[in-house]
């Protein structure tokens, strides 16, 4: 009975609340690529590190809060709740380190390297400081924000909220398909907040987040964003009703089914319906990538050596200008495949694979779902993509922060159910 009236208690004596706020705040803004871009900025081959008024200080100031937040986090309580937190990733990390040293530009491999770590961190260090409700509403907040000022900017000032010809949102993203791609993770994340008793405000968000989906005219998020919903429909059905085993095995045979006919089937029948069987052109930028990328099979070259513009995409960029400015393989697992090698590509499916059909599974509760639809919706995208590999990305932050309030959630519960027990016992 009393339990209610102590949260509101523990809340308030977190220490450095405002600062692990914040810091929650800046993460979302930086990683999701949010910020106000100049009217001629439509995205392409440029950097958006250097295209963004402010956003050089911008980075330098929360990186500095990120390695002053891990060590608060450090000398108060260790790395053990980093580490639960961050295992699944570990091996990806590894082998993109192995990749780095002796990939074509080392240098520029750990820089790549040492940013997406950050980012992780970031996630993972705020999650373990901040209560779960704290953390739950302040992300819920900050993306009903930035999904509210793409529509208010799409709408009231098109010259910066929309692209040069006109009628195709971007919102507060540098590119459709960014504002596609940040739209869909939102949605999930309000989808996933919403409660009985708390539905009208995510409900607004959800259908803000399709708005943007669907005036962005990113074919890819919406396609992906159905395959997910339906996904999260499966896994919400056999999670309460079959096996562990039985449930990942399905999962796993449904993905295997899917990607057969993705690969085998549909080019066929999009041939014999008169309709292109590339996909947009996309068959030839994977075979381009991937002969390439056969030149290091077992270690690749280095983080963002195939996915950013390098000295090994801009020659495949050049050869593929009839196409438009392909600087990535626009494929996820072949961007981990020539970043990391097969090392990396294994690593990167099996964190993906674990968080989207194995820990639903393990876990009941409503954030380790929310954790899948995000990871499964990265496999989907991922396909027709390249998005984040070893990049400081928004779906690599939810993944990470989804999964620390799981842990955190667990952690709280087991503290209260102690503190009820240690009651009993004191008055027995």
């Amino acid at each position: 009975m009393n339990a209610p009236a102590t949260t509101p208690k523990a809340s308030k004596e977190v220490a450095w609340k405002p600062f692990w706020v914040a810091l929650l705040v800046m993460s979302v803004i930086l990683f999701s690529g949010a910020w106000l871009f100049q009217p001629s900025t439509f995205g392409g081959v440029d950097t958006l590190q250097t295209d963004k008024i402010g956003g050089v200080p911008y980075q330098y100031l929360l990186w500095s809060m990120i390695i002053l937040g891990l060590c608060l986090h450090v000398s108060r309580a260790g790395f053990d709740f980093l580490a639960r937190v961050l295992m699944p990733w570990i091996p990806f990390f590894l082998a993109g380190l192995a990749a780095s040293i002796f990939g074509i530009t080392p240098f520029t491999a750990l820089r790549s390297l040492v940013l997406w770590t950050l980012c992780m961190i970031s996630a993972a260090v705020i999650v373990a400081e901040l209560p779960v409700a704290i953390s739950r509403k302040a992300l819920f907040r900050t993306v009903a924000t930035i999904m509210l000022l793409s529509v208010l900017i799409s709408v009231a000032v098109p010259a910066i909220g929309q692209h040069a010809n006109g009628g195709i949102w971007r919102g507060v993203f540098s590119n459709k398909n960014a504002l596609g791609w940040i739209a869909t993770l939102c949605m999930l994340v309000c989808a996933g907040m919403c409660t009985r008793e708390r539905w009208k405000f995510p409900v607004f968000v959800v259908a803000l987040s399709i708005l943007c989906i669907l005036m962005s005219g990113s074919k890819g998020s919406l396609v992906a964003a159905l395959v997910t919903l339906g996904y999260l429909g499966l896994v919400s059905f056999l999670r309460s009703r079959v096996t562990v085993a039985l449930g990942v095995t399905t999962l796993l045979l449904s993905l295997l089914s899917i990607l057969i006919f993705g690969f085998f089937v549909l080019p066929e029948v999009l041939a014999l319906l008169g309709k292109d069987p590339t996909f947009t052109g996309r068959t030839f930028v994977w075979s381009m990538y991937l002969n390439s990328m056969m030149n290091t099979p077992f270690l690749g070259e280095g983080p963002g050596s195939y996915t950013f513009l390098s000295e090994l995409t801009l020659p495949l960029a050049l050869r593929l200008s009839d196409l438009g400015a392909i600087v990535t393989p626009h494929n996820a697992f072949l961007g981990a495949f020539g970043d990391a090698g097969i090392f990396g590509l294994l690593t990167f499916s099996g964190v993906l694979i674990y968080l989207a059909m194995v820990a639903p599974f393990l876990r009941a509760d409503r954030a380790t779902l929310v954790c899948a639809g995000v990871a499964f919706f990265n496999m989907a995208h991922g396909m027709v993509e390249t998005h984040e590999v070893y990049a400081t990305g928004f779906a690599w932050f939810l993944m990470v922060f989804l999964r620390g309030m799981a842990l955190r959630q667990e952690q709280e519960e087991n503290s209260a159910n102690a503190a009820a027990k240690d009651v009993v016992h004191t008055v027995a």
